[in-house]
């Protein structure tokens, strides 16, 4: 047995979430991977079980939303934007399995990091590593996710080119309080308007507060 074996099985069990073997020797991979490299890249602030439950089940705790929002779409995308070490993305292209991802990630070294995870964990074929700013990115997308990344009213006028018509943003964030005072700032200060709907996540073995965030454009 892995020394996460147990940990991942109940976490999982209490997420409810229905992977295979398989599934679960990527994320063991996956997890394997960052614990390489992090010394070096400086990829999380977490490390042993903390890895673990701060960011594989915390990106995995949105997975039963984000599936209920791309079954409204004929052939969905996803769009992890800061992407980093491949959190959220990483977590929700191995649970939403046919799921093309793309991970958009300007800063190089992130990017190499990317490119072995994902060859790694054997997602080569739908995960696709845009290394560009987000200001350069072309492409549209039906979900677009990021997490631990800038204030929303930072950064939804610079996301909102890229979902598609129809498209919905999901950021994973903290406390409540904090996320309803980052939407008054969207509110009042961006050109794009946004409504929004704020999801609990019930995160395993985590002891503070975790909010999805989704926001349709207007």
């Amino acid at each position: 047995m892995g020394k996460y074996d147990d940990l991942l099985f109940q976490g999982l069990t209490r997420l409810g979430l229905d992977v295979s073997a398989p599934q679960v020797e990527q994320l063991k991979r996956y997890i394997a991977e960052i614990e390489l490299f992090n010394p070096i890249y400086k990829l999380v602030g977490a490390s042993g079980d903390e890895l673990i439950i701060n960011h594989i089940f915390d990106s995995l705790a949105g997975v039963r939303v984000i599936d209920e929002v791309l079954a409204k779409y004929p052939s969905p995308t996803l769009a992890d934007v800061g992407s980093g070490a491949g959190l959220p993305g990483i977590p929700l292209a191995i649970a939403l399995e046919g799921l093309p991802v793309t991970l958009i990630e300007r800063m190089g070294r992130r990017v190499d990091f990317l490119r072995t995870a994902v060859a790694s964990v054997g997602l080569v074929d739908r995960v696709k590593i845009i290394d560009r700013d987000i200001k350069e990115v072309k492409e549209r997308f039906d979900v677009i996710t990021f997490r631990a990344f800038r204030p929303l009213a930072e950064i939804l006028d610079s996301v909102a080119p890229l979902v598609s018509d129809g498209g919905v943003v999901v950021a994973y964030k903290a406390l409540r309080t904090s996320v309803e005072e980052e939407l008054e700032d969207v509110a009042n200060r961006l050109k794009t308007q946004w409504e929004a709907q704020l999801i609990e996540l019930d995160v395993p073995f985590l002891d503070r507060s975790r909010i999805l965030c989704l926001l349709h454009k207007i």
